[in-house]
């Protein structure tokens, strides 16, 4: 996930304020499916550790297996599930937005993406690309030469990057999609900056120069690459399988360094780092497969905050450093600082 910038202090509050109105009263997500909209109860317990206090968890879409959260301001976040539903939670009301587009099959689990309150794009579908105006999903865009779109990211409403399960890749100019631009591979996810700058976590890293992307090299023969996070063009982390981090400083990347050396819990699998988040060189959060939280302060990895106990989370949002969600697989978000 790319860092997210915005608004902030009235403009903020505004533009959040405009959603909420949005939610509670505007146009149905996709035709024939009505919005519904609940008031999130927090509870006051919290779990302090290494990688910050957190909120314990927040039912967002009980019993739904969330695979992505995107924040583009704090306090505003949509998600998205497995299953290609969507939700958005703007100060503590959930909105069920429905299926971002009509047929949902998300060939990946970083199918979303937010740029601003008013700007998401969504691909959970084999060639189709949904955008949110900030009140509903628009009807999707086709793209005919997309075979299973399984990442996108937005840094604006004029620039998103998509690749698909064949290794294609298609830009968004604010207008319509770009032909296939070529990339390497099937994309876990890309983190951008901006429109000269992308890196995908592929079977290795590639990086896109705003013309083409690189060919992926073995930087990582430990794992499976599963996140990015670029907080600049000189600055990438990206996160693996086997609790692994690989960093780019704006020359190359890293070998891989192992930041979740925890034992594994009672009856799950060895930890897997599944999700980062980086929206300063000087602050990271990762999640993993455990239910854990690592923190990044520019020189050194913490040790890991157990807010999960026994589940796995799936992916995280930062768009400051003072403001981070987690989500899991049951449903649930996790906030940092709790509300």
């Amino acid at each position: 996930m790319r860092k997210r910038t915005g608004p902030l202090g009235v403009a903020l509050a505004v533009g959040a304020l405009a959603l909420i109105a949005a939610g509670c009263g505007g146009s149905p997500a996709i035709s024939g499916a009505p919005t519904t909209t609940t008031t999130v109860h927090t509870t006051t317990p919290t779990t302090v550790g290494p990688a910050g206090t957190w909120s314990k968890a927040v039912p967002i879409a009980p019993g739904a297996n969330l695979t992505v959260v995107s924040c583009p301001v704090p306090d505003a976040c949509v998600f998205g599930s497995a299953t290609g539903r969507t939700y958005r939670l703007v100060f503590k009301e959930v909105t069920v937005l429905g299926p971002a587009v009509p047929s949902p099959l998300p060939q990946g689990v970083f199918y979303l993406s937010c740029a601003s309150l008013t700007f998401c794009a969504a691909a959970p579908n084999l060639n189709q690309v949904a955008l949110f105006n900030g009140s509903a999903w628009q009807p999707p865009a086709t793209i005919p030469a997309a075979q299973g779109i399984t990442a996108i990211d937005c840094t604006s409403p004029s620039f998103c990057m998509t690749i698909d399960g064949e290794g294609n890749s298609f830009e968004f100019d604010g207008s319509g999609w770009s032909g296939n631009l070529g990339a390497w591979g099937a994309a876990n996810q890309i983190s951008c900056v901006s429109s000269s700058f992308s890196v995908a976590a592929e079977g290795g890293p590639s990086v896109w120069d705003g013309h083409t992307w690189t060919q992926p090299n073995n930087a990582d023969t430990q794992g499976q690459l599963n996140s990015v996070s670029c907080a600049s063009a000189s600055f990438c982390v990206l996160v693996d399988s086997s609790g692994d981090v690989l960093t780019w400083n704006g020359l190359g990347f890293s070998a891989p360094a192992s930041i979740a050396t925890e034992p594994p819990l009672t009856g799950t699998d060895a930890s897997g780092l599944t999700a980062v988040a980086c929206p300063t060189p000087t602050f990271c959060r990762a999640v993993d497969s455990n239910g854990r939280v690592f923190g990044w302060n520019g020189t050194t990895w913490s040790s890991g905050t157990l807010i999960d106990d026994g589940h796995a989370l799936s992916a995280i949002s930062c768009p400051t450093t003072t403001f981070c969600v987690a989500v899991d697989r049951s449903g649930n978000a996790f906030f940092s600082p709790p509300p």
